[in-house]
């Protein structure tokens, strides 16, 4: 009869479970519904995209991607945000470790005496206590699905760092290859207009011509070294900027292929928007915040309900070996009346899903947005890319002409050095544009996801 009672017992406690598992609350997750075009406005459908490549296959300068592996490697702000993943891993342990009981230890010494007892009684008791939370209602479930997607969230993060430095090392350092062709072309013209310049001094010696073309020459080669200031201290400004990403001390860096020889595919697939949201960190990492929300809602909703700890704990007086003691407790606590605070708490985590939801769809429109500025910039540099190759074609032979015909007395010496100051400028804004074109690439690879996906 009393096996009995006992089996009754332990079936009455494995029923009660069975039935209040099935009363977790749990929020599944359904991604929110966004716009989602066939294809971008200035492309055909494509399953392809660029995005697929991977950095050190999509850069063609050797010099270029061992400076992104050294920045990978030693970017500050990037290891402080690696050591943030080492944080929230370890908080999902945190997490986690609510899954299973709780041991704990104590040992209490004492001394008294009393005016019955006037000798001095010692004792010294040691407890070892173990306890469980019965997750009924899934509050800890919940808490361990938040630090879960909280801490992908953080991984994915450093993804985004990862792809934007990627894509900030290859701009700054275009522009640098860029300073350096304009470099170029002002001692080009300044050796040039050195050369002019004296042939116009021997024609003012010896008569022929009057001071106010000598002045001319002089103020337009004093234009052009001014310029060449502004490039000295544009190059080394830009060195400091790479040596910061890099992790270093300003210095030296080094140069790989010129401008002119840095060069992307023709042809740039970018497959469909629907790719963004598989492949662009900062979207993905969005959604895992949501998810993470998710389930910090889950737990607000589970303060409704009460509380089960089980505890176990056993004891012995050290000095009376005799004195053993045990005893085993379950607890219950739940709420009854607190004002509307429980029901506020939810309503606030509600909200703040409802806010995440929006970043969410923000983050996405974001990324179409760069993608299609990425896209028309691409388009028009490399029409303007043409159109400036013709007009430096152009401005090369009305150069030429131009000091022919001065030698002929044809024109006067001024005309000749406003074709000499638009050969100038146009060779300066056929670099610039080149270079527009190389960042135009390396945004449209940034803004597709930067070549990172789960698998590298």
């Amino acid at each position: 009869m009393r096996m009995k009672r006992f089996s009754s017992y332990y079936v009455s406690i494995l029923l009660f479970c069975i039935v209040f598992n099935g009363c977790k609350v749990q929020n599944d997750y359904v991604a929110p519904e966004l716009e989602d075009p066939d294809t971008f406005s200035t492309q055909d459908i494509d399953s392809l995209s660029i995005a697929k490549t991977e950095w050190w296959n999509f850069f063609n300068d050797p010099v270029l991607t061992e400076l992104i592996k050294e920045g990978l490697n030693n970017n500050l702000p990037l290891q402080n945000i690696i050591i943030g993943i080492r944080q929230a891993q370890l908080q999902l342990e945190i997490t986690k470790a609510q899954l299973y009981p709780e041991i704990n230890y104590g040992l209490t010494a004492e001394t008294a005496k009393t005016s019955l007892r006037p000798k001095f009684q010692n004792s010294i008791t040691a407890v070892g206590q173990v306890s469980y939370t019965l997750d009924v209602w899934g509050r800890i479930a919940n808490q361990n699905e938040a630090a879960l997607q909280a801490y992908l969230a953080t991984e994915m993060a450093v993804f985004e760092v990862k792809a934007t430095m990627v894509a900030q090392i290859a701009e700054l350092y275009f522009t640098l290859r860029d300073i350096d062709n304009r470099i170029i072309v002002s001692e080009k013209m300044e050796d040039s207009m050195e050369e002019y310049k004296g042939i116009i001094d021997a024609r003012y010696d010896g008569g022929f011509i009057s001071k106010v073309d000598v002045n001319q020459i002089g103020i337009s080669l004093k234009d052009v070294q001014v310029t060449m200031q502004a490039l000295f201290r544009a190059r080394k400004q830009v060195e400091n900027a790479i040596s910061t990403v890099l992790g270093s001390l300003p210095k030296e860096i080094p140069r790989g292929e010129k401008l002119t020889d840095q060069v992307f595919p023709s042809d740039l697939p970018v497959g469909v928007p629907a790719g963004l949201l598989r492949r662009r960190p900062s979207i993905l990492q969005s959604e895992l915040q949501l998810k993470a929300q998710l389930a910090n809602l889950g737990v607000a909703e589970t303060l409704k309900y009460p509380n089960f700890q089980i505890e176990f704990n056993l004891g012995a007086r050290l000095l009376d070996p005799s004195a053993v003691f045990g005893n085993l407790l379950g607890n219950m606590f739940g709420p009854i009346f607190n004002a509307g605070r429980i029901n506020n708490i939810i309503a606030i985590e509600e909200e703040q899903f409802n806010r995440v939801v929006l970043d969410y769809k923000q983050s996405y429109l974001i990324a179409f947005q760069e993608v299609e500025d990425a896209l028309i910039a691409i388009d028009t540099y490399k029409k303007e890319v043409i159109i400036r190759n013709h007009q430096l074609q152009l401005a090369e032979e009305a150069y030429d002409l131009a000091w022919v015909r001065y030698n002929e007395g044809s024109t006067s010496f001024l005309e000749f050095l406003n074709v000499q100051t638009s050969l100038f400028s146009v060779q300066l804004a056929a670099s610039d544009s080149y270079k527009s074109e190389l960042l135009s690439v390396v945004k449209l690879y940034l803004a597709l996801g930067g070549g990172w996906n789960n698998t590298n």
